[in-house]
């Protein structure tokens, strides 16, 4: 893992995540990219020089972000090793997705919700146009998560074909960590498999993986996102990865379940496509 990209807006889950970021970057030596974006409609880098100076209050947003921020985190946040600022001007989702693409970021960290949360909310827009859009996985948090936290992961899927390769995304991050992985599935009276089809899934998921730690899990629940919640809080876990996305002639727990997962917990949660 060479890059870290951190969506941060000075709020309380963004400093969590960055926070989060921190302790991926002492195991990996990955590079954070700290984005940080002056909300906008206009599609500002793409203006000329001579448009861009009609709209002085954007500009002296950006200037003081650029200004205030290295103090700032400095503060709130200190690390060993250097963070890599970047201020833009746009829809923040669009120019977090340009940053993360333009770097060629192998992760992107950020908070569950942003600046507007109000208590009782579903997760933040701009996380849910994340989880749909960005390639690359995507690792969203309430609060700060620890060392000890990547220790020990659940990795909730169907596993039919697509998972293996999905786990492929993150392998050099459960190795850095030397975590063992929890291979969950989540039998529902709607979708029920038995438990020779879920086993051989389960071992075709961990051929070619010999160096790491698995155990395998099947838990009952009448809803898949439930099920999830419950067993990691039952086996004490506090990551989650997800396959996430909609792969034609494999099943795969949809995005929805990542959200609602997210919404329902205190969990981080990573999710993953192929």
């Amino acid at each position: 893992m060479k890059t870290i990209v951190v969506p941060f807006d000075f709020s309380f889950y963004s400093l969590e995540a960055l926070k989060t970021a921190q302790k991926i970057q002492a195991k990996t030596d990955a590079k954070i990219l700290l984005a940080t974006v002056i909300p906008s409609e206009i599609d500002f880098e793409k203006l000329s020089e001579e448009a861009q100076k009609r709209y002085p209050d954007l500009i002296e947003q950006k200037e003081e972000a650029e200004e205030v921020l290295p103090e700032y985190i400095q503060k709130v946040a200190p690390a060993k090793a250097p963070i890599e600022q970047i201020v833009k001007i746009g829809v923040p989702y669009e120019q977090i997705l340009r940053v993360a693409q333009a770097n060629q970021a192998d992760m992107i960290v950020m908070g569950a919700y942003g600046k507007g949360f109000e208590e009782g909310k579903f997760i933040g827009s701009n996380l849910q146009k994340m989880l749909r859009l960005a390639p690359m996985p995507v690792l969203a948090v309430k609060k700060a998560m620890d060392g000890n936290d990547f220790r020990k992961i659940a990795f909730a899927s169907t596993f039919h074909e697509d998972a293996p390769k999905a786990f492929a995304e993150i392998k050099s991050l459960v190795k850095a960590f030397k975590a063992s992985v929890h291979q969950l599935f989540i039998n529902t009276p709607e979708k029920f498999a038995s438990s020779k089809e879920i086993k051989e899934g389960m071992d075709l998921f961990q051929s070619g993986n010999e160096e790491i730690v698995f155990h395998q899990h099947t838990y009952s629940a009448r809803e898949v996102e439930k099920g999830i919640v419950a067993f990691c809080d039952e086996e004490r876990i506090h990551l989650v990865v997800l396959v996430s996305g909609d792969h034609a002639g494999s099943p795969a727990y949809q995005i929805g379940v990542t959200e609602t997962v997210l919404y329902q917990g205190d969990l981080g949660v990573l999710s993953l496509k192929v």
